[in-house]
């Protein structure tokens, strides 16, 4: 996890210039909900249904953050966010992206994808196992 916490920093520090000149920053979204299968077939891309929620009117969807270890998946959103003063908070925007996962070896995959951390500061995951048998 501490990749995910290099991860958060590193796009905070991350800021480009468009040629209009806006800015915008990388940040990492916690994940809401995830539709999935529980079985997927080795070298087959099948699309896995991942919804987060849009904090304003200035995030975009840029792409996932996305580690393998071994045969689990660790899993989160990157959003850019056009800075600027106007951005107005967005009640309920929840954001569907496809997930697309091509597993190269049979065997059981866990998908571990970041919801957020809990009071105490700790990472905490939604977490799905998925068995890859032909």
């Amino acid at each position: 996890m501490k990749r995910i916490a290099s991860a958060i920093a590193l796009c905070l520090l991350i800021v480009s210039c468009t040629p209009e000149g806006d800015t915008y920053t990388l940040e990492i979204l916690p994940v809401a909900k995830v539709e999935m299968e529980t079985a997927f077939a080795k070298d087959s891309v099948t699309e896995i249904s991942v919804k987060y929620l849009r904090p304003s009117n200035c995030h975009f969807y840029e792409d996932f953050y996305y580690e393998r270890i071994d045969f689990t998946r660790v899993v989160a959103i990157y959003n850019a966010k056009l800075n600027k003063d106007n951005c107005q908070s967005v009640a309920n925007d929840t954001v569907t992206v496809p997930l697309k996962f091509k597993p190269t070896q049979l065997g059981t995959y866990t998908f571990k994808f970041w919801k957020g951390t809990n009071n105490a500061g700790e990472d905490e995951y939604f977490e799905y196992d998925a068995v890859v048998n032909h």
